[in-house]
């Protein structure tokens, strides 16, 4: 059992793949991508295994031409995921953990690259959920943004980096927050956007369900 060096005050959430079960959703997308432009769909795996916040070479890659922009891509998402969004939940662990959380007064936030559109229909959808979080940033594109977006966390609730732990699915997510000194953990369900291997190369802290935290939490920063 590893240790933290202290005590976490604050909890930050990836919300796409993490808090939010869309997976299926997701690469739902890339199948509807792939079959309006006539090239091949990538698999699934192929798909968890390279898709990143450079989301355009991962198209193009896989055969997408490069005159088509990122606007005109998000625009066929953000129509599917309109369309079938609502197959995705919030995972069902995830009230729990936000309200032992709250009981051992710490902080949580949501960093994430959503559209603050997509993202605060969904809380939303989920019985108002925006409201257990103390803080809400979307659209942190990019390893630049979401930097910024978890230096702002830090910022706010006047905390080291070092008390802060962030959790998500994805390569981009986890390596931004310890390119700012925070704790990274990988979200390993394997409903995530990336594939445990992926993951495990950038942090040697990993969960596998959301309610995981709320025992590092109440055992002072012990981790798996």
């Amino acid at each position: 059992m590893a240790e933290l060096t202290l005590s976490p005050r604050v909890v930050v959430f990836d919300f796409n793949g993490t808090l939010f079960d869309d997976h299926h959703v997701a690469y739902g997308s890339v199948q509807e991508i792939s079959k309006i432009y006539g090239i091949p769909c990538p698999t699934l795996e192929q798909y968890r295994e390279e898709i990143s916040a450079d989301y355009m070479e991962f198209y193009y890659n896989h055969g997408l031409p490069r005159t088509i922009t990122p606007v005109e891509l998000n625009t066929i998402r953000n129509k599917f995921y309109k369309t079938n969004g609502e197959s995705a939940q919030i995972r069902s662990d995830v009230w729990t953990t936000l309200h032992h959380l709250a009981y051992f007064k710490i902080y949580t936030a949501i960093v994430s690259a959503e559209t603050e559109t997509n993202l605060f229909r969904q809380l939303i959808r989920a019985n108002n959920l925006q409201r257990s979080f103390d803080f809400i940033k979307a659209e942190s594109w990019g390893h630049r943004g979401k930097e910024e977006a978890l230096l702002r966390v830090a910022e706010i609730f006047g905390e080291e980096s070092q008390r802060i732990l962030y959790i998500d699915d994805s390569v981009d997510g986890l390596t931004s927050a310890k390119n700012i000194g925070m704790v990274p953990i990988a979200f390993t369900n394997p409903t995530g956007y990336h594939s445990r291997h992926r993951l495990m190369q950038v942090t040697k802290f990993n969960i596998d369900e959301m309610s995981e935290i709320v025992k590092i939490v109440k055992d002072g920063g012990k981790l798996p």
